[in-house]
């Protein structure tokens, strides 16, 4: 008889004899029929009448066999019925961050459809991954919002799947969803413009892959890699420029993580100097929402003494009456998405709309 957990075979009188590795054709053979008529039993089970299937499924609850092996399974079908996301930040971030949760939303709602889960891979700054990146067992790689040189993009575009870029790095003949950055930038310092403010501050997320935080110089700019922040900068000195104001009228203060707390340091930075703005362009909704409790703990008023505008319109914006840049977040998320499940490969671009939504934040 056979027995215990382990696969131990016995003799007649019940003494242990030794390991015995159970496989779909030893349940054939027990049950009498083809190794094609176990498989479907435990894949196909639409093949076999109820009655064929409970006799294979019963013998191999004798042998104590679980299933064929999942790993053999996917080498054989040639799929894993995974997609793999890169994230630029740690895991925690990706369920704190309103823009990131909705991002992924949208990949979910299109992989979904196929039974396909996802597999989150946290790439932050000092972490490397490689090997995660590499050894990864997925069908697509979704590359978010890395910075433009970091070494696992050339690992996920070496790996023998789809791989599809989504607001950033843009890579030659590899698909990519985003947004044009720096015309909603421009558009949104040309509408605080158009509210009478001039003494205008910046507070944006990463510029590089470090953990610098502080005053951003035109060196510190160049040397910018991640695609988002770098862009919407260039778009507001670029309308900054355009109305006549220099470089020295526009200070931008790097807050690091894009988190409130580094939000409400940057615009303390910012009113402690010496040229306190009257407007401040935040470059996400989350670096608002600390600019707006720094603003309201010095007992300054919103939008008379100084005006806020965020980015994104998550509901974080809403409820703090937030001007903001509208850019459909989830949708580029099903895009990415969409894009993995049909194996889109080569070059394909698609450039999002974006709108400003004004609130009470910057005066209606």
């Amino acid at each position: 008889m056979v027995g215990d957990g382990c696969n131990w075979v016995f003799d007649g009188l019940g003494h242990r004899m030794g390991r015995h590795r159970v496989t779909l054709q030893t349940i054939a053979d027990r049950v009498g029929v083809s190794r094609t008529t176990v498989s479907n039993a435990f894949s196909r089970p639409d093949q076999l009448s109820d009655e064929l299937r409970e006799r294979v499924l019963g013998a191999a609850r004798e042998l104590n066999y679980a299933g064929p092996d999942p790993a053999a399974r996917t080498l054989r079908a040639g799929r894993t019925g995974s997609i793999g996301v890169l994230l630029t930040e740690s895991l925690s971030y990706a369920f704190e961050d309103p823009y990131a949760a909705a991002f992924l939303t949208g990949v979910a709602h299109a992989t979904e459809r196929e039974a396909l889960s996802l597999l989150l891979i946290p790439v932050p700054p000092g972490h490397l991954q490689e090997q995660a990146v590499r050894n990864a067992v997925v069908d697509g790689l979704c590359v978010y919002t890395m910075p433009d040189d970091h070494p696992v993009i050339e690992i996920a575009r070496c790996r023998d799947v789809p791989v599809v870029f989504a607001d950033g790095p843009e890579v030659p003949g590899h698909p990519f969803v985003g947004a044009d950055e720096r015309a909603a930038a421009g558009a949104m310092f040309d509408h605080v413009l158009a509210t009478g403010r001039r003494r205008i501050g910046v507070v944006t997320f990463r510029i590089a892959a470090d953990e610098y935080t502080g005053d951003v110089d035109d060196e510190r700019l160049e040397r910018g890699v991640y695609r988002a922040s770098t862009q919407r900068l260039q778009g507001i000195l670029a309308a900054a420029a355009g109305a006549g104001l220099t470089r020295a009228d526009t200070r931008i203060v790097e807050a690091g993580r894009n988190v409130p707390e580094g939000g409400r340091r940057a615009t303390a930075a910012l009113l402690d100097g010496p040229h306190p703005p009257d407007a401040i362009v935040c470059l996400s909704d989350q670096l608002a929402a600390g600019a707006v409790e720094e603003i309201a703990a010095r007992g300054l008023s919103l939008p008379e003494d100084v005006a806020v505008t965020g980015w994104d319109d998550t509901p974080l914006a809403r409820r703090l009456d937030l001007t903001t840049v509208d850019q459909p977040d989830e949708e580029k998320g099903r895009i990415a998405g969409r894009w993995l499940v049909e194996g889109v490969r080569g070059a394909r671009r698609e450039i999002l709309p974006t709108r400003i939504v004004t609130r009470g934040s910057t005066g209606r």
